[in-house]
């Protein structure tokens, strides 16, 4: 007996890779990200958390809204950083975001980034919290 039938079976069983879509390239996410939160144009974007394995940071800039530019990030302990950027609150976080895209960021620091003072903390119980107050 030979096996040629149920090779050529799992061999068309198979999805073919897509030749015709390149690899993504590496912090092309990040970068566009950093992008729209400069331009204050909606969009979404998913990241690991910097400490927390396992812990998936959602971001949100959801756009001008009074006068600011609206962003969010889930946070570990169902809390979310709620931020009214301005032009140079958005032009430091997106910096952030093209430190990663170029893997320049890890690690951390104890100083605050000046873009989180237009921030506050929701916490799970509705709370609201400037930053560095959590």
């Amino acid at each position: 007996m030979t096996h040629r039938p149920l090779l050529l079976l799992l061999a068309l069983a198979t999805p073919a890779a897509a030749k015709d879509e390149p690899a993504p390239e590496p912090g092309a996410a990040d970068r566009a990200f950093a992008e729209a939160v400069e331009a204050c144009r909606a969009a979404s974007h998913q990241g690991p958390h910097p400490f927390m394995k396992g812990f998936t940071i959602d971001h949100v800039v959801a756009g001008e809204q009074d006068g600011a530019c609206a962003y969010s990030q889930t946070m570990p302990g169902e809390m979310r950083m709620e931020c009214k950027l301005s032009k140079q609150g958005r032009a430091g976080l997106a910096t952030e975001f093209h430190a990663l895209a170029e893997g320049r960021m890890s690690g951390s620091t104890s100083a605050q980034p000046a873009w989180t003072r237009e921030c506050e903390i929701l916490t799970k119980d509705g709370k609201r919290l400037p930053m560095g107050q959590g």
